[in-house]
């Protein structure tokens, strides 16, 4: 039996089939990487099934959405250094840091990125004292987190080694 999932916004499915097209099932279409793609940035949630055995396929195809990007971009959009290590350390500690410590470093970067714009957005209204505020106050609270996450993760790694 399965567990039902009550959301507000189901999530959407798309079929992957043996020929590599994508079928979103919510609009009866194909759809292209590009397209998952600007459903991810919208956070739009949405899950990849082979279309015939029902094996969840959403990581693969998002790494298919990375190449894709990866490809496009000029002079490469992320390091080769860092591409090296994702190669190299497939094993329990990064798949332990990638899972637990990589979304909150995201979400931490997300909110410090958008406080900051509008921080910045207050000094150029003219807001400039308060603004100078509200920026150094963030700064700290971003730096502290950040010291926390790290503090964990040396934890980790000396319960580790």
């Amino acid at each position: 039996m399965k567990a039902e999932h009550i959301d507000a916004d189901p999530q959407i499915t798309v079929r992957k089939y043996g020929n590599r097209r994508l079928y979103r099932t919510d609009e009866s279409r194909y759809v292209t990487l590009d397209e998952l793609a600007r459903l991810v940035r919208e956070e739009v949630d949405f899950n990849v099934l082979d279309a015939k055995t029902g094996q969840d396929l959403t990581g693969v195809v998002l790494a298919q959405v990375i190449l894709e990007e990866e490809k496009k971009a000029q002079g490469g959009a992320y390091p080769v250094e860092l591409l090296r290590q994702l190669v190299r350390l497939r094993d329990p500690a990064l798949t332990d840091f990638i899972t637990n410590h990589l979304p909150r470093l995201t979400d931490i970067y997300m909110e410090s990125r958008n406080a900051l714009g509008d921080s910045l957005d207050m000094v150029a209204s003219g807001e400039a004292e308060a603004g100078e505020a509200v920026i150094i106050t963030q700064l700290a609270a971003v730096k502290e987190q950040l010291e926390q996450i790290l503090d964990a993760l040396e934890v980790e790694d000396v319960s580790k080694g």
